[in-house]
Protein backbone atom coordinates (compact mmCIF):
# COMPACT_ATOMS: atom_id res chain seq x y z
CA UNK A 1 0.00 0.00 0.00
CA UNK A 2 2.90 2.33 0.75
CA UNK A 3 4.83 1.63 -2.10
CA UNK A 4 1.51 2.66 -4.28
CA UNK A 5 1.08 5.77 -2.17
CA UNK A 6 5.13 6.35 -2.96
CA UNK A 7 4.50 5.64 -6.54
CA UNK A 8 1.24 7.92 -7.22
CA UNK A 9 3.13 10.88 -5.74
CA UNK A 10 5.84 10.29 -7.97
CA UNK A 11 3.25 10.12 -10.75
CA UNK A 12 2.47 13.80 -9.65
CA UNK A 13 5.16 15.06 -9.85
CA UNK A 14 5.71 13.33 -12.81
CA UNK A 15 2.80 15.22 -14.49
CA UNK A 16 2.66 18.51 -12.93
CA UNK A 17 5.28 19.54 -11.26
CA UNK A 18 4.92 23.26 -11.78
CA UNK A 19 1.75 22.70 -9.26
CA UNK A 20 4.37 21.32 -6.92
CA UNK A 21 6.75 24.36 -6.48
CA UNK A 22 3.54 26.61 -6.36
CA UNK A 23 2.12 23.76 -2.99
CA UNK A 24 5.89 24.02 -1.82
CA UNK A 25 6.33 27.87 -2.10
CA UNK A 26 2.75 28.29 -0.60
CA UNK A 27 3.45 26.25 2.65
CA UNK A 28 7.41 27.09 2.80
CA UNK A 29 7.74 30.85 1.55
CA UNK A 30 6.12 33.88 2.62
CA UNK A 31 7.19 35.46 -0.51
CA UNK A 32 6.47 33.18 -3.70
CA UNK A 33 5.34 36.11 -6.02
CA UNK A 34 9.26 38.21 -5.06
CA UNK A 35 10.96 35.03 -6.33
CA UNK A 36 11.84 32.85 -8.99
CA UNK A 37 13.00 29.09 -8.98
CA UNK A 38 15.62 28.40 -11.78
CA UNK A 39 15.18 27.40 -14.78
CA UNK A 40 15.19 23.30 -15.04
CA UNK A 41 13.58 23.13 -11.57
CA UNK A 42 10.33 21.37 -13.37
CA UNK A 43 11.93 19.16 -15.81
CA UNK A 44 14.26 17.69 -12.34
CA UNK A 45 11.18 17.31 -10.68
CA UNK A 46 9.71 15.41 -13.70
CA UNK A 47 12.58 13.10 -13.90
CA UNK A 48 12.49 12.62 -10.45
CA UNK A 49 8.93 11.71 -10.00
CA UNK A 50 9.09 9.26 -13.17
CA UNK A 51 12.28 7.69 -11.57
CA UNK A 52 9.92 7.27 -8.22
CA UNK A 53 7.22 5.86 -10.48
CA UNK A 54 9.49 3.18 -11.85
CA UNK A 55 11.33 2.41 -8.50
CA UNK A 56 7.62 1.66 -7.08
CA UNK A 57 6.14 -0.31 -9.99
CA UNK A 58 10.32 -2.05 -9.72
CA UNK A 59 10.00 -2.75 -5.92
CA UNK A 60 12.58 -5.35 -4.84
CA UNK A 61 15.73 -3.99 -3.79
CA UNK A 62 15.96 -1.01 -5.80
CA UNK A 63 12.66 0.32 -3.88
CA UNK A 64 14.56 -0.59 -0.48
CA UNK A 65 17.57 1.28 -1.10
CA UNK A 66 15.58 3.78 -2.26
CA UNK A 67 13.52 3.80 1.05
CA UNK A 68 16.72 3.57 3.49
CA UNK A 69 17.83 6.51 1.18
CA UNK A 70 15.24 8.57 2.35
CA UNK A 71 15.16 7.65 5.88
CA UNK A 72 18.37 8.83 5.74
CA UNK A 73 17.41 11.96 4.42
CA UNK A 74 14.42 12.54 6.75
CA UNK A 75 16.99 11.73 9.71
CA UNK A 76 18.60 14.95 8.43
CA UNK A 77 15.47 16.85 7.72
CA UNK A 78 14.21 15.74 11.60
CA UNK A 79 17.83 16.56 13.11
CA UNK A 80 18.87 19.74 11.31
CA UNK A 81 15.95 21.67 9.28
CA UNK A 82 17.87 24.36 9.13
CA UNK A 83 20.78 23.24 7.06
CA UNK A 84 18.00 21.58 4.56
CA UNK A 85 16.69 25.03 3.62
CA UNK A 86 20.56 26.69 3.40
CA UNK A 87 20.95 24.04 0.97
CA UNK A 88 17.32 23.80 -0.86
CA UNK A 89 17.66 27.77 -1.35
CA UNK A 90 20.81 27.64 -3.40
CA UNK A 91 19.50 24.85 -5.59
CA UNK A 92 16.07 25.77 -6.10
CA UNK A 93 16.45 29.56 -6.33
CA UNK A 94 18.52 31.87 -8.23
CA UNK A 95 18.28 34.57 -5.62
CA UNK A 96 19.01 32.58 -2.73
CA UNK A 97 18.98 36.05 -0.90
CA UNK A 98 15.32 36.94 -1.76
CA UNK A 99 13.40 34.09 -0.25
CA UNK A 100 12.02 34.77 3.09
CA UNK A 101 10.93 31.41 4.73
CA UNK A 102 7.63 30.68 6.27
CA UNK A 103 8.03 31.20 10.08
CA UNK A 104 6.72 27.52 11.06
CA UNK A 105 8.74 25.59 8.05
CA UNK A 106 10.78 24.05 9.81
CA UNK A 107 8.60 22.26 12.17
CA UNK A 108 6.95 20.97 8.56
CA UNK A 109 10.82 19.85 7.46
CA UNK A 110 11.11 17.81 10.87
CA UNK A 111 7.15 16.22 10.06
CA UNK A 112 8.42 15.10 6.91
CA UNK A 113 11.89 14.33 8.26
CA UNK A 114 10.13 11.90 10.48
CA UNK A 115 7.92 10.03 8.18
CA UNK A 116 10.57 10.00 5.70
CA UNK A 117 12.80 8.30 9.05
CA UNK A 118 9.68 6.07 9.61
CA UNK A 119 9.76 4.82 6.02
CA UNK A 120 13.34 4.12 6.09
CA UNK A 121 12.59 2.36 9.11
CA UNK A 122 10.12 0.22 7.77
CA UNK A 123 11.44 -0.55 4.85
CA UNK A 124 14.61 -1.82 6.63
CA UNK A 125 12.53 -4.25 9.06
CA UNK A 126 10.95 -5.58 6.43
CA UNK A 127 14.72 -6.68 4.71
CA UNK A 128 15.77 -8.04 7.61
CA UNK A 129 12.57 -9.86 8.91
CA UNK A 130 12.58 -11.54 4.90
CA UNK A 131 16.14 -12.97 5.58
Amino acid sequence: MLRAIIGLLGGLTALAPERMVVAFERLAVDNPDEVEPRPGIAAALRAEGAAIVAISLIGGRAYAWTMYVTGAFGALLLAVPRAYREIAVRVLYDDPDAVAWSGGFDSVLRLVGALYLLVGIREFRRGRNSE
